[in-house]
């Protein structure tokens, strides 16, 4: 299944959004591994928040490793490969929020996924459940990873 986000996402409710929901569009990315995103629509009760523009972007983009590598040669004595290659999906969101009256600044949120090259084919249900339970621990902690980066106390 190719990445494609399109129509609203799932409610999220936090201290400051309730059930918000967003809307994207594709737009043209970097490069050639790379899918953009930008918020178009945002939904649910969310006072104050702008979706993407030139001076207050809103963007997420995935991208995708440059060479899929595989493990090096097996060593018959030891039993392991020598070098286990990281096969590395990122995934990139440009938010922004004004720190003064008219002055914007973006927030750079960066989250890197490395899957050792060979884990996909011998164990992938490994692969999917350690990708996932990070993605829904995000999910799930979310507002309180928002009061934490607002009260300092995690």
């Amino acid at each position: 299944m190719s990445i494609n986000l399109a129509g609203p996402t799932t409610a999220v409710t936090t201290s400051q959004l309730t059930a918000a929901t967003y809307s994207f569009t594709a737009d043209m990315a970097n490069d050639l591994r790379s899918k953009a995103y930008v918020m178009t629509a945002a939904g649910g009760t969310q006072t104050g928040v702008t979706t993407n523009s030139v001076d207050a972007p809103k963007k997420v983009i995935f991208k995708k490793p440059a060479n899929f590598q595989q493990p090096s040669q097996y060593n018959t004595v030891t039993g392991r490969y020598g070098r286990v290659p990281k096969n590395t999906t990122r995934i990139i969101g440009i938010g922004s929020a004004k720190v003064a009256a008219n002055q914007v600044e973006t927030i750079p949120i960066t989250i890197d996924i490395g899957i050792p090259a060979g884990a996909v084919s011998f164990d992938r249900a490994n692969v999917e459940a350690s990708v996932a339970m990070t993605m829904m621990a995000i999910h799930n902690q979310l507002s309180a990873m928002l009061t934490a980066m607002y009260d300092g106390i995690y």
